[in-house]
């Protein structure tokens, strides 16, 4: 496997805990953070982990909103 390969494998697999980190962050807002950490539990990624990307997923949204204060959602 070259590097072109590989980096191509990385986005592959980074792309689907993106989706999943999103899916998260949807239930997290609807159901709260229990159930966005079950769902990411499910998927195989630890409770430490999914506590931590949950809450860095949550951070960057509010600093979003506070450097655009006009945009609403």
């Amino acid at each position: 496997m070259d590097d072109t390969e590989r980096r191509q494998q990385d986005r592959r697999q980074d792309e689907g805990t993106a989706m999943q980190i999103t899916e998260a962050s949807a239930l997290n807002r609807a159901f709260g953070s229990d159930a966005a950490q079950r769902f990411l539990k499910l998927r195989g990624i630890g409770e430490q982990m999914a506590q931590d990307l949950i809450l860095e997923n949550y951070d960057r949204r509010q600093s979003a909103r506070r450097m655009n204060p006009g945009k609403a959602r």
